[in-house]
């Protein structure tokens, strides 16, 4: 009889390529998956355990999901994650619906741990990291873009981060093998390879000496095929010279860099544990620009951290202001247990973060049109990925728009197709999004 699989992947993208291994493992074993809940025998909740407002979604979809057991077919209800790995028992004790929590090391011996399953209820934690894929077992959540995962865990011990106590250690993955899993990718049609970690610029510290991101992306800009390769999370410490040169030079490797400043106070930067100071981070936003003049810059920044002040926050928002990131993410503080943040005194209250928050983005999001008008008449290459029938458009991102976080260009498509990359000329532009017409091909 066929078992039928749902599984609701939350959080980020790492955890999405853990998903997508789960998904295929399943499937390996004769496993059917379905995106509806109420078919399936059995229901995955691959949960986040980053920030608070992570941890609820990740209860609140548990709890919906345990619905199914009540009312619908599923027999068995299984959380994976990082909320399995760091609250494994406490889910067990208060979701009695509950029947697995599967940490963040253990996700690819799902198959086999269904079967003890139905036996008894499991609490799997003991292995924090998982980076020995078997790459054939996995299957593509997106048609034309793929995340590449090249290390787990983190040594970097901010001040308001869980992650390592989450994933532990940092462990890079051998170059053998991530390049052998971009060349499966690339052979099944993905355009566009998103190099992800918890940290990126640290690759290959731990199994090479030394920092080994570049020579990684030497590597697969040497694939054979027709793709982009995407940068992120680059922490600021490893950026170095060979790093941006490979940026400028190689035409596989967009000219987009993905960097977490978290924030530019000299006071808050020491208290988030972070290695870099204001002096640093401008002189290495300076030299990036100057390595690569047409970079897109994407950062991340966090307000509302304990003790902010004003004067704190009004210096964050004079940088934002002076060196016009292209694209800018905001997170109001999370206070998590564990941390050496958490115990941090005044803690800001939420009403300020929130208005923290509103401020920065507003800021952002008119640097970003600003930016964006910039680009009317101009030419960019496009990655094609949707096509809107009612609208008759395609849609898709250029080199300056990662996946799922940055904007769009929506255009009228000639003769360009799904999965093609397309020279687009901009004709409109918004605070996010662009709009523009194909330009045809001979």
């Amino acid at each position: 009889m066929e078992v039928k699989v749902a599984l609701i992947s939350l959080g980020c993208d790492k955890n999405l390529v853990d998903s997508e291994y789960m998904l295929g493992s399943l499937l390996e074993k004769g496993y059917s998956v379905t995106n509806i809940p109420e078919e399936a025998d059995i229901i995955i909740v691959n949960t986040c355990g980053f920030i608070n407002s992570a941890k609820e979604e990740s209860i609140n979809t548990i709890l919906e999901m345990s619905e199914y057991k009540k009312k619908g077919k599923c027999k068995l209800l299984i959380a994976s994650g990082c909320l399995s790995q760091r609250y494994g028992d406490q889910l067990l004790r208060e979701i009695p619906e509950l029947d697995a929590a599967i940490g963040t090391g253990d996700f690819m011996k799902l198959p086999e741990l269904i079967e003890q399953m139905k036996v008894s209820r499991l609490n799997i934690t003991c292995n924090k990291t998982a980076i020995d894929y078997d790459i054939k077992k996995r299957v593509n959540t997106f048609k034309y873009i793929s995340y590449v995962k090249i290390s787990e865990g983190c040594n970097n011990r901010c001040s308001y981060c869980a992650i390592p106590m989450i994933k532990g250690p940092y462990k890079s993955r051998p170059m053998e093998s991530i390049k052998e899993e971009v060349e499966f990718l690339v052979s099944r049609g993905i355009k566009e390879i998103n190099i992800i970690a918890q940290d990126t610029t640290s690759y290959g510290i731990d199994i090479y000496g030394k920092p080994s991101l570049p020579e990684l992306i030497k590597k697969l800009a040497d694939v054979k095929g027709d793709f982009w390769i995407r940068i992120l999370y680059a922490y600021p410490t490893h950026i170095n010279d060979e790093l941006l040169e490979i940026i400028a030079s190689n035409p596989k490797v967009v000219k987009y860099l993905d960097i977490p400043l978290q924030h530019v106070s000299n006071r808050i930067l020491r208290l988030m544990n972070r290695p870099t100071n204001s002096e640093q981070i401008k002189k290495l936003i300076e030299r990036i620009r100057k390595a690569v003049p047409d970079i897109t810059l994407r950062t991340t920044f966090i307000v509302g951290f304990p003790t902010e002040t004003e004067t704190d926050f009004r210096e964050l928002v004079d940088f934002v202001k002076t060196y016009q990131f292209d694209r800018v993410g905001a997170f109001k503080y999370s206070r998590e247990e564990g941390t050496y943040a958490y115990n941090l005194r005044p803690q800001v209250p939420e009403k300020i973060k929130q208005k923290r928050f509103d401020t920065l983005m507003r800021i952002q999001q008119s640097i970003s049109k600003n930016k964006n008008q910039k680009l009317v008449g101009s030419v960019l290459k496009v990655l094609a990925e949707t096509y809107d029938s009612k609208r008759k458009l395609l849609i898709g991102r250029s080199q300056k728009d990662a996946p799922e976080v940055d904007g769009t260009v929506i255009f009228t498509g000639g003769k360009c197709k799904p999965g093609q990359f397309c020279d687009v000329k901009i004709t409109k532009a918004f605070e996010y999004d662009l709009y523009g017409e194909a330009l045809q091909s001979d």
